[in-house]
């Protein structure tokens, strides 16, 4: 093991736990360096100063050559591994399979995490619905009632988890007389961590944007899109018009003192369709002649 006092289990990002891990054995181990954990590791030192750095990723291979220089158990290389694809995972359903291992070698530790409860609600769309659905009048604590009224429709099942996960995550409340109510309480998490929670909320939401095509008729929904050129300045003044009208609109909610009739979900959405020639690397072949 690294060491009692560092918990590789704790960590989310190999890059912080290897900041950590090069602390702490400088504090505590006589002679410990980056040359010499180089010479342990069979890695160069360089490369450990650019991973943590972030100039580098940390490779699978490299990683496991750290791993058995740091005296890792056989549980704790597992995690670092699966870490190690967490971080460096290029789209969202391998970030998700990674945390997912992340998640079950967690739970073989004593360690509370809130990002597992995040992941859990943000990983299910009707969890917020149900959270709104709580403030209409005709709301009932009816299992069955609750899963027939979000739509697309869930189990009853599903409607009594996703009230139990809003209890545990202070997102709602029973108030005196028993009834459910909302909190104002807001989950955070490491800015990674909310990174894929968003990522994984944003998927979720924008299909059943694109079911609502055909769920609903015109008359129940709005749905419209342009396609626009733009310059760099007003794509950044359109981004934030974008945020200014989502807090309008929330603003609006909030300040509406009439009881809510429905739960809606509104996505906004605004990104290139263009690939952006300043962020790709030079084309060397430009300027030579076609081969006829």
């Amino acid at each position: 093991m690294a060491s009692r006092a560092l918990k590789i289990f704790e960590y989310t990002d190999y890059r912080f736990f290897l900041k950590d891990y090069y602390s702490y054995q400088k504090r505590n181990s006589r002679g410990f360096s980056f040359r010499a954990f180089a010479a342990q590791s069979g890695v160069s030192p360089s490369l450990f100063k650019d991973i943590i750095s972030g100039r580098r990723q940390l490779t699978l291979k490299v990683m496991e050559k750290y791993a058995r220089a740091m005296h890792l158990s056989e549980r704790e290389t597992d995690y670092f591994r699966v870490l190690v694809e967490f971080v460096n995972a290029k789209n969202n359903q391998r970030k998700n399979d990674a945390f997912a291992g992340m998640m079950q070698l967690r739970r073989r530790t004593n360690l509370t995490f809130l990002d597992e409860e995040q992941y859990e609600f943000y990983s299910n769309w009707y969890y917020a619905a149900i959270r709104e659905l709580v403030t209409l009048p005709e709301f009932r604590e009816d299992y069955d009632w609750i899963a027939r009224s979000i739509c697309p429709p869930i189990s009853s099942g599903q409607a009594r988890k996703a009230i139990d996960v809003l209890l545990h995550l202070n997102l709602a409340r029973r108030n005196a007389g028993g009834k459910l109510e909302l909190c104002d309480t807001v989950i955070s998490s490491r800015a990674e961590m909310n990174s894929m929670l968003l990522r994984n909320y944003h998927h979720a939401m924008i299909h059943l944007g694109q079911e609502a095509l055909e769920r609903f008729g015109p008359s129940e929904r709005e749905v419209s899109s342009l396609t626009l050129g733009v310059s760099a300045s007003s794509f950044e003044t359109i981004k934030q018009r974008i945020r200014d009208f989502k807090e309008e609109i929330l603003n609006l909610v909030v300040e509406d003192k009439t009881h809510s009739q429905t739960v809606c979900q509104l996505n906004f959405q605004f990104f290139p369709l263009v690939a952006d020639h300043k962020k790709q690397p030079p084309d060397h072949h430009a300027g030579e002649p076609k081969p006829s």
